[in-house]
């Protein structure tokens, strides 16, 4: 162990340091720094004497003297690294091909082997970190083809480096409003694509690429909420992004917006087929309308009525047949089975199906003969099923109506098609009856659909499922639905069946005839997550026992695979799909049902707080719809549910006035304040 005094060479892990001995307590050298502070280290780290010297005193200028003789003595050390040649150092070497101590290589780089000159040279060797590795006290020249491997390396880490600055120099030019220049390198293009990740995925991005992002970010000096909106307005402004309004969800979930070549032309062949009338009952005598929104383009239902001689109704629900368009496995078919349903987005709509068959030749267009599965429900004077018949068929729709045409008509009995409305009307409050008392839960309030015009303008349309109009169509959807599964389990056939468990908990008070958003909400909550499956099962939301989706074919895939099992058991031919192929269908299509929920639901945020930028520093009026565990309201024009802070002790169901403080939809940012 060294003598108080002496300054040694110490190893600071892989560094080489300077100490003075200051003494010994408890074996451990105790070292005063270049600082002046005090270090107390094993003795095994120390590498080697440098010179003798006077022990330090405990006083403070003690201290200071023993740091400016360090000083001093790493300033020498630096001059004689700086005189070390390593690489005709490491020629020297290489050639003996063995390991050298320090000792030996500072008397040949420096001509004598002092303490200086030894930590000089080993200074020098751990700042050049490429001929030598060390191996205890010793140093072992790497072999020439090491040494050139690492050099290419320390090539291409630079180049990289390089490569990185010119990126985020460019990127920094871009986001300050100047021209984007792009150089193509690699690293501009893992920058971009980590950018784009972050802009489209946001939190679920991998950490890697997220890490890369935020370093194009941060060098690129942008402002925001939020990284993954800095990430796109970054992208905006290098044109990696059309506009400033970018249907980010599209490409999160991979929707697709074009039909390949081949589905395009096989639609359009199809649709060019008129279908036999072969094997289908002819009801075009038969006054059946549709009833769908003004801007519905896929119309897939029909109804109509008669009056049964002993009382009560046949109820017709007539519902398009693309499957006599599409055949399995043609290229219509693969496109639908990858879209699995339509997307309905405020900007846009992605058909599952060409518009050729999905708006032209399956849909009930007005006047028009059309091939359709039919559901004849027979209904006596209470609303219970007295009988039932499924066939394919032809029909002719007399009218197209919306909703506001429907309400009219059944509250005023007035209209050509009044009293089939007011006859539809009655079997399904009857119908509703009866399924409330075997358990079914109406959520009765009101919907707000956000459409983005053609001339930017963002239009909100409010409507009311509790409406005489949209009860009928609802009801008479359900109905359609719950015979459509009592046919295939009667006929064993294999089915997609919604299945909804019991809820959790007891039910909340039942929701009186006004709105009540917080009772509704509370439903919501108690309500379990509706499942598919090919075993039947009951549907407690709809309160029955069995329950098939079958009456959107041209814009759900699962429809229309239930809809081809029935009509190939009526042709009398085996089904379309095994339990195996059928259960694909299942599995594929509720994954992609599931992204275009989860899809549709981001844009619709996004072009309602694209709405609310307009109402900036404005009052909106709130409802409270929950306080525990914090605050949250629901805002009645968009309906809009946010949590706000400042309402501690405030009463569920109050209604109160809030202003939008800022709003950021890019970064989903909605702040309220109690006005």
């Amino acid at each position: 162990m060294p003598a108080a005094g002496w300054l040694v060479a110490w190893w600071d892990g892989a560094d080489l340091a300077l100490g003075v001995v200051a003494g010994e307590e408890k074996q451990r050298v105790r070292l005063v720094l270049e600082g002046g502070h005090e270090e107390r280290i094993a003795p095994a780290r120390i590498a080697f004497e440098v010179e003798a010297g006077s022990p330090p005193g405990a006083t403070p200028e003690a201290r200071r003297a023993a740091g400016r003789r360090l000083t001093e003595a790493e300033s020498r050390i630096g001059g004689f690294a700086a005189a070390v040649d390593v690489a005709s150092l490491w020629d020297l070497a290489v050639e003996a091909d063995e390991t050298q101590d320090d000792r030996t290589l500072a008397d040949l780089a420096l001509g004598s082997a002092t303490g200086e000159r030894r930590a000089a040279v080993v200074r020098a060797l751990l700042g050049d970190g490429l001929h030598f590795v060390r191996k205890g006290s010793g140093w072992e020249p790497r072999s020439r083809a090491a040494v050139e491997e690492i050099k290419v390396q320390r090539e291409r880490t630079a180049a990289r480096d390089a490569g990185r600055r010119a990126a985020v120099e460019a990127l920094r030019h871009a986001a300050a409003g100047g021209a984007w220049e792009p150089s193509g390198s690699p690293e501009e293009r893992r920058y971009l694509e980590a950018l784009e990740q972050l802009a489209v995925l946001g939190l679920d991005t991998a950490e890697g690429p997220r890490a890369l992002a935020i370093q194009a970010l941060d060098g690129a000096r942008v402002a925001c909420d939020r990284p993954s909106e800095g990430a796109f307005r970054l992208l905006r402004r290098v044109g990696r992004f059309a506009s400033d309004d970018e249907n980010l969800a599209i490409h999160r979930y991979g929707l697709r917006t074009a039909f390949p070549a081949e589905a395009i032309a096989a639609a359009a062949e199809a649709a060019r087929r008129a279908p036999s009338g072969e094997g289908r009952a002819d009801l075009t005598g038969l006054d059946v309308v549709t009833v769908d929104g003004p801007a519905t383009r896929e119309i897939d239902d029909g109804l109509s009525v008669s009056a049964l001689a002993g009382g009560g109704w046949r109820i017709g629900v007539h519902i398009a047949d693309p499957s006599a368009f599409v055949l399995p496995g043609d290229p219509v078919d693969a496109e639908a089975l990858a879209r699995a349903v339509t997307h309905y987005l405020p900007d846009r709509r992605i058909p599952m199906l060409p518009e050729a068959i999905s708006e032209g030749a399956a849909s009930l267009v007005e006047g028009e003969d059309r091939p359709a599965l039919t559901f004849l429900v027979d209904l006596d004077v209470s609303g219970e099923i007295a009988g039932f018949e499924v066939l394919r068929s032809t029909i002719r729709s007399r009218a197209r109506l919306d909703y506001d045409d429907a309400d009219r008509a059944i509250v005023t009995g007035e209209g050509p098609f009044a009293d089939l409305l007011r006859g539809l009307s009655l079997a399904a409050a009857l119908r509703e009856i009866r399924r409330t008392a075997a358990g079914a839960v109406r959520i009765a309030v009101p919907e707000v659909d956000v459409r983005v015009a053609a001339d930017g303008r963002i239009v909100l349309e409010r409507s009311d499922p509790s409406s005489p109009g949209h009860r009928v169509v609802s009801e008479a959807m359900v109905l359609a639905g719950a015979i459509g599964a009592r046919f295939c389990i009667e006929r064993g056939l294999p089915a997609i069946y919604r299945r909804q468990g019991a809820p959790e908990g007891p039910l909340p008070p039942p929701q009186g005839e006004g709105v009540d958003f917080v009772a509704a909400r509370a439903l919501r909550k108690t309500m379990r997550k509706g499942e598919v499956s090919l075993q039947p099962g009951a549907h407690h939301a709809l309160g029955l026992p069995a329950y098939a989706q079958v009456t959107s074919p041209l814009r759900r895939f699962q429809d229309l695979a239930v809809h081809r099992q029935i009509a190939r058991a009526l042709e009398g031919r085996p089904p379309a799909y095994d339990v195996e192929s059928l259960q694909r269908v299942a599995a594929t299509t509720e994954a992609s049902e599931n992204d275009g929920r989860r899809a549709e639901r981001a844009v619709d945020r996004y072009w309602l707080l694209r709405y609310l930028e307009r109402q900036r520093d404005e009052p909106v009026e709130a409802i409270v719809v929950e306080t525990v565990p914090r605050p949250v309201v629901l805002l009645i024009e968009t309906l809009l549910e946010e949590p706000v802070p400042g309402l501690a002790g405030i009463e569920l169901g109050a209604s109160l006035s809030l202003r939008v403080e800022r709003v950021n939809p890019r970064a989903d940012l909605l702040v309220l304040r109690p006005v």
